[in-house]
């Protein structure tokens, strides 16, 4: 028995448009459209919760990838963090270059003028500059409140990505908002558990504010990035959006008097370098350290978590990726702990990470359903 028989839907891998209705074969022949055979489709483009399965293997290894991004920004601890996170977007933009130049060489005409329309070119600034912010309100918060305030507040986006749609009218289930809920709550429990376990950090109004300032930045990112995707292939989205919060981040690190240059070990002098430090510096064992933490960070969180996700943007929705994204403080510490270089997690980072795990497929199959849904209407 074929698929037209059973009524399944078959889709376009490329951009999930229906190739074959559940009525059957009828409406796609009739339409002119050429139906695969069911050897075309591979095991990674079949579609599970509405989107394909290689898009949510993609957000997983992205999801994986960010919650290494603290381990590896704890091997420089004598670069300021502003300074750090700037040196990881101009890595990570170098890196995007590469595929962004192909892209734009492969691309036709309609798609180049796309690219440079003006109000193309002003998203892609915007979206940017709420990556930068993000990272410059996430890093100030961070300097100035205690680790588990900061990871808590910074990870309230789901909350306010399902109120805002909530507040400009668009459609959210009660599982969607259920799921960001409880998400926000298990990541609660894992920083609340890192806070007892510490209990050497001060809390402060100023660093809890710019936290939540963080976690409202990063959605005009997201769904800039939504919207864009859908047209736009990946690095010629990502590259200018990277390389924008590249140097949002090196001006905010000189506005705000991070040090520099050179510092004095002893009888050793070590050039820290200013603006391009992961690769101005001296002497060579400093320059190959940073170097290679820092590519690191262009090539795991940033290619594969950043870029990653902005992938998978054209199939899931920002709320998905959001909530998914939580899963990064319960990752990052069983990470922490398996490579030696944190504490294992308490019975309160446990229960808050399954809270999360929960929180994640509730999200995901509320959303999914929805949207299934607002198709059968249509």
């Amino acid at each position: 028995m074929t698929p037209a028989d059973e009524g399944v839907e078959l889709v376009d891998p490329e951009d999930g448009s229906a190739l074959l209705s559940r009525d059957g074969p009828s409406a796609a022949s009739d339409a002119g459209v050429r139906l695969p055979a069911s050897g075309d489709v591979t095991f990674l483009e079949r579609r599970a919760f509405g989107a394909p399965l290689w898009a949510w293997a993609q957000l997983a290894a992205a999801v994986l990838a960010i919650s290494t991004a603290g381990i590896a920004f704890d091997r420089l601890p004598e670069v300021p963090p502003l300074r750090l996170a700037s040196w990881r977007m101009q890595a990570t933009s170098a890196v995007l270059l590469v595929g962004a130049r192909r892209e734009w060489r492969a691309a036709d005409a309609p798609a180049r003028d796309f690219a440079l329309r003006r109000d193309t070119l002003a998203k892609l600034a915007v979206s940017g500059v709420c990556l930068g912010v993000h990272f410059g309100l996430w890093v100030a918060g961070l300097q100035s409140t205690s680790l588990s305030h900061s990871l808590l507040l910074v990870s309230c986006t789901p909350l306010f990505l399902a109120f805002g749609a909530l507040a400009l009218g668009f459609a959210v289930s009660r599982g969607e908002l259920a799921g960001a809920a409880l998400g926000v709550g298990g990541v609660a429990l894992v920083a609340f558990d890192a806070r007892r376990a510490s209990g050497l950090e001060r809390v402060t109004w100023r660093g809890d504010v710019l936290s939540l300032g963080a976690a409202v930045a990063i959605i005009g990112y997201m769904h800039i990035g939504s919207e864009l995707r859908k047209t736009m292939p990946l690095f010629l989205y990502a590259f200018p959006v990277t390389a924008t919060s590249a140097a949002f981040s090196s001006f905010a690190a000189v506005v705000v008097g991070e040090p520099l240059s050179v510092a004095t070990r002893g009888a050793e002098t070590v050039v820290l370098g200013d603006v391009f430090g992961w690769a101005l510096a001296w002497p060579p064992r400093v320059l190959w350290r940073r170097f290679a933490v820092v590519a690191y960070l262009a090539l795991g969180p940033g290619l594969i978590g950043h870029t990653g996700y902005n992938a998978v943007l054209r199939h899931v929705t920002p709320l998905v990726v959001s909530t998914a994204l939580t899963l990064e403080p319960a990752l990052g510490s069983a990470l922490g702990y398996f490579l030696g270089v944190a504490d294992a997690p308490g019975a309160q980072t446990l229960l808050g990470g399954a809270a999360v795990v929960c929180a994640v497929a509730t999200v995901i199959v509320a959303s999914a359903r929805r949207h299934q849904g607002e198709r059968g209407e249509r």
